[in-house]
Order: C-alpha cells, then structure tokens, then sequence
C-alpha cells in the first residue's frame, strides 16, 4: 500500500473551511441586501435565517470523512527517540476522538529536493526525513483542530492532510529494468516471430476496443 501523495511534501491550506466562510459571508451578503422597494426581514425572520445558517454549519462540521496525513519527521531524531515522537503525533488525534484505520510507521527516506526548517532562529536545510502516514476518520471540525496542532508541532519537517477514501490504493506491478546497453536475447532454438503488418496491428486494436 502506498499513501496518496509522493515523498516530496507540501502543506496546504484548509480549503473547507475557507469556503464554509466564503458560503457564510455570501449569506449574510444576501440577506443584508434586500432588493430596493422591498420590505427589510423582520427580526423573526433574521433569527431564523441565522439559525438555519448555524445548523447547517453545524451539522457539516461533526460528518465524519476519511482523511489520511503524511507526515516528515526531522532527521535529526535518533531511532530510539522516534517511536516517542510518532505517539505524540497519535496523541493529537486521539485527543480528537477520531477512528484509526491505517498506519505506516515512518521510515528514514531521501528526500525528492531539500528543505529547509527554521531552528532557533536560523533556517537548517535538509536532505532526508522520517516519512510515516496515518488514515483516520474524524469529522470535518476535529481535522481542522488536527491540522492547527500538526502545524505547531515543532518536531515536523513537513505535513500534508487530505481527505481520501476508506478503500486501500494497491501498488501497480512495475516491470524489471534492464540496464543501459544490455539487450535480451532470444532463448536458442526458439522461433523468430514474424514481423506484424500495420494492417493487421489495426486490427488488433480494434478489437481491443471492441470488447
């Protein structure tokens, strides 16, 4: 199993709350601004719209998704310090109450290109990192509490935290590479096969498509 993004990390903003805020804004935008020569809402009536808007927000917020974070461990954190440092990045979950699905500890990986973390003042750039993963569920609010307290956590190279699916992504089979220069022989005795006419290659292929 492989997690749903390569080893070269980026952090991303939280676009779900920025778009519930762009949905609220847009509301409140909608009801301030009645048509001219039309009577303002009520008092009743602003109360109920914003009642509406909260159960919406509210109920948005506690639906449970599937969400997976990757995250990169400083190199710097010895062996034996390492399964310390990944509870403490459990412990920030569990606070959140969410269901474990999946986890790999982290590894000790080259990174894709350099990074650079701010220690005391002076930014360190590095070339390697502990990259582990965890799949969880947990509602939309609780990722967002996730997210803050990921980003606060000092012991972190890089996060990422998406939402993804309950079903596993399997490795794809890769053929054998043959070195530069080497090319395979045919075993002796065996027939040479005839070369395929363009005509005949076109046929094939449509009858690939066809079924």
């Amino acid at each position: 199993m492989v997690p749903c993004w390569s080893f070269a990390l980026v952090a991303l903003n939280s676009w779900g709350y920025l778009l519930s805020i762009k949905h609220l804004v847009m509301i409140e935008d909608t009801t301030n601004s009645a048509p001219s020569g039309s009577a303002a809402p009520s008092v009743q009536e602003a109360e109920t719209q914003e009642a509406r808007v909260a159960s919406t927000t509210e109920k948005e917020g506690k639906e449970t998704r599937i969400y997976e974070v990757g995250y990169l461990l400083l190199p710097t954190i010895s062996e034996e310090e390492l399964p310390r440092e990944v509870t403490a990045i459990k412990d920030i979950l569990d606070k959140e109450g969410v269901t474990l699905i999946r986890e790999e500890f982290p590894k000790f990986r080259a990174l894709s290109y350099a990074m650079q973390k701010r220690v005391q003042g002076a930014y360190v750039t590095h070339t390697n990192a502990y990259f582990g993963w965890i799949k969880f569920e947990a509602a939309a609010l609780s990722a967002r509490r996730i997210e803050q307290a990921l980003q606060h956590y000092d012991k972190l190279l890089r996060f990422l935290l998406i939402k993804t699916v309950r079903e596993e992504t399997m490795n794809v089979p890769r053929l054998p590479r043959t070195a530069r220069g080497e090319r395979k022989e045919a075993p002796k005795g065996a027939p040479a096969s005839a070369p395929v006419s363009e005509t005949e290659l076109d046929k094939s292929l449509e009858k690939l498509i066809a079924e």
